[in-house]
């Protein structure tokens, strides 16, 4: 048997009014996945072997000296042949962290930092296997750009990953393919893929393929009055003026946009104005509404993982008939 230990990098509050309380970590998740401050365990000497193959820019996160992860440490047997049970073991297991970063990025999508997966030696030290890095071609939503993890974050991760990994691992697929769909959404560095990924599939499989039906389930659900930005939420607002943009101001402008995506249309060029201003300037109202459109996948999935929903998300039709329920 030997250790394997997995890491997900990820980046912890220190610009907002309530910066992370790093006293708190170890931060347990599962039993055998934490958040971690991985420093001495990933020192940027074990990944100077790779410098010359990615470059400078793509090693800035490995070169830090500060690092923080989600940590999964697991026994593997390496005797072969395994057999089926075995093979479905060690294949549980490798997915793990991977299942629980796709969970963290509802609760709190932020830039991909890079992972790290190998071997904990005796002596503490990790023998290094496989690592990704950032991807500079890659970038999330204008709104999403300074998120980082909160300490609530955490928790409210370590609340809600049982139903996320049950729902995973069961049949509620329209869920699971709403999941899919957005995590997906973040590896496309291109807005009209993301409307295409979550303004489609993601929002298609949580509420309705009827356009009418979804905006006024999306409508009734999460709140027309709810704010696509809260300020307590995003630390850009501290330094600008809140933006009072709901749920009812920009869903039905989603749905235009989205259909003319689909549709192979040309985008109306009311919708190429003004949105909103930014740290770094004028942020374009298709902007908004990429921002929007991430927030209500994210902010729907979040709520039936929290009210713990998914039994009513196993398929199309039992999808109906709770949104009928509720007369929607």
């Amino acid at each position: 048997m030997v250790t394997k230990i997995d890491f997900q990098l990820i980046p912890l509050d220190r610009l907002s009014a309530y910066p992370f309380d790093f006293s708190q970590l170890p931060f347990g998740i599962l039993p055998d996945v934490e958040v971690a401050d991985v420093s001495d365990l990933l020192p940027p000497v074990i990944f100077e072997h790779l410098r010359t193959e990615v470059g400078r820019h793509r090693m800035r996160v490995f070169d830090g000296q500060a690092k923080h992860a989600l940590v999964h440490r697991y026994e593997e047997d390496r005797e072969l042949p395994r057999d089926e049970e075995q093979e479905k073991s060690a294949k549980v297991k490798a997915e793990l962290l991977n299942e629980v970063f796709a969970c963290s990025r509802i609760i709190r999508p932020t830039r991909r930092l890079g992972s790290v997966s190998g071997i904990l030696n005796p002596n503490g030290t990790v023998d290094q296997r496989q690592a990704t890095f950032p991807d500079n071609a890659l970038d999330v939503p204008e709104a999403l750009k300074l998120f980082a993890f909160r300490n609530k974050d955490l928790e409210n991760l370590r609340s809600v990953i049982g139903t996320f990994l049950k729902s995973m691992h069961g049949e509620y697929w329209p869920f699971r393919m709403a999941v899919q769909f957005y995590y997906m959404g973040y590896d496309v560095n291109d807005w009209k893929g993301r409307f295409l990924y979550w303004g489609s599939s993601a929002l298609h499989a949580l509420y309705s393929p009827n356009s009418e039906k979804l905006v006024r389930r999306i409508k009734a659900f999460l709140g027309e009055g709810e704010l696509i930005y809260p300020p307590g939420e995003h630390p850009e607002f501290e330094f600008l003026a809140a933006v009072p943009t709901t749920v009812g101001d920009v869903i039905e402008d989603i749905n235009v946009v989205r259909n003319c995506i689909a549709h192979g249309e040309r985008i109306p060029d009311r919708y190429f104005r003004k949105g909103r201003d930014g740290l770094n300037g004028v942020v374009n109202y298709l902007n908004v509404l990429d921002d929007s459109l991430a927030f209500i996948v994210r902010e729907t999935l979040r709520r039936i993982l929290a009210d713990n929903l998914i039994d009513n998300f196993t398929s199309r039709r039992v999808v109906s008939l709770f949104w009928k329920g509720k007369d929607l």
